[in-house]
């Protein structure tokens, strides 16, 4: 691995395991982007890019926000998050409580509709603490976006894996949100004060979009050229927060004729933390003799942590006649099949 100057991961969007664009709030598209709505509906897509002034520095995709029903309530609005853990930031090597020590992050972003918008960093340790600024886009123009921001003895990092600084693209915030009277300095957090008044009405207008790509942050009181790193350190570093398997990769073995003990699959790397799991489809099963399957509803016990996943499940049929036969995934041949992407396993860690 390379030497990381960002603290962003995939901000070059190149990394999309879950493959699927959504509407659903608080959910992931491009790894670790996550779609915050309030409000209409917004989509949220994982596009790619085959020209303009991003693509000449070597990105290759984008995230992308439509305003598919519009959203005209006071507290409704849209926006893209990522989120640092805090040991990343405690360890950055950022002097964060020293005002003469900076971050500086860089970014490409592209609007239908001109007008200004606002950008934010939100810490969550100690009393919550946020720094907005905004820019006044062109429509339909990529603009690379740039700022540099400064420590403050109220900020706090915990050396922990629980959230450490939260950075929002704010494609548009309702009249809750929009209290601020100045820019450009940490504040104390309250939800009015995310942004100034005066932003475009880009909820209010139907079929806007809102482009997103080559987000860099850095421990630097200046940007630097973007540090991109290869698809397979990308990926690695995204699984940390999430990784599925499709087909499913586990070993156990059988208890008794009608159940299956202590399946178990490892993580490598290790997780953020103890994921949620959620199982896919009808998996099919291997004991030596005896061919079954089993889905969700028949997964007994779980037990788990940031390096492994065991569970018990009571498959359909008969599956072996001893106990303690190895117990595998089965995904060809008789009794098995060859369509390896309808059923699988889904682990989620990020924030």
């Amino acid at each position: 691995v390379r030497g990381r100057r960002n603290l962003v991961i995939n901000g070059s969007m190149q990394v999309n395991q879950r493959n699927s664009s959504t509407t659903t709030t608080s959910t992931y598209n491009t790894d670790r982007f996550k779609l915050e709505t309030g409000g209409g509906t917004c989509t949220y897509s994982w596009e790619s890019l085959s020209s303009g002034s991003p693509y000449d520095e070597g990105f290759r995709n984008f995230s992308r926000l439509t305003n598919t029903a519009t959203a005209s309530g006071a507290d409704n609005f849209r926006q893209l998050r990522h989120t640092i853990e805090a040991q990343d930031i405690a360890k950055s090597g950022w002097d964060y409580t020293s005002s003469t020590s900076y971050i500086s992050i860089s970014f490409w972003v592209r609007v239908s509709l001109a007008g200004k918008y606002t950008f934010t960093f939100l810490t969550e340790d100690g009393t919550d603490q946020s720094f907005n600024y905004s820019r006044t886009l062109v429509a339909n123009t990529w603009t690379k976006v740039t700022q540099t921001v400064p420590g403050n003895s109220n900020l706090q990092f915990d050396n922990d894996t629980g959230s450490g600084l939260h950075i929002h693209w704010r494609a548009w915030l309702g009249s809750t949100y929009t209290s601020a009277t100045s820019e450009d300095a940490w504040v104390t957090y309250s939800s009015g004060v995310i942004s100034e008044s005066g932003i475009a009405n880009w909820g209010g207008t139907s079929g806007a979009t809102y482009d997103l790509t080559g987000v860099q942050l850095e421990v630097n009181d200046k940007v630097t050229p973007f540090e991109h790193i290869p698809y397979g350190e990308e990926l690695n570093l995204c699984r940390r927060y999430y990784r599925d398997h499709f087909p499913p990769v586990f070993i156990g073995v059988t208890n008794g004729t009608t159940s299956i003990a202590r399946n178990t699959t490892y993580f490598d790397p290790p997780m953020r933390i103890g994921p949620t799991v959620t199982f896919v489809g009808t998996i099919p099963i291997y004991t030596g003799t005896h061919v079954s399957s089993f889905d969700s509803g028949d997964v007994g016990n779980q037990w788990l942590n940031d390096q492994y996943h065991e569970f018990d499940a009571t498959p359909n049929g008969t599956i072996q006649s001893a106990t303690g036969q190895v117990c595998i995934p089965y995904h060809s041949g008789s009794g098995g099949t060859t369509d390896r992407t309808s059923y699988g396993m889904k682990f989620e860690a990020d924030f």
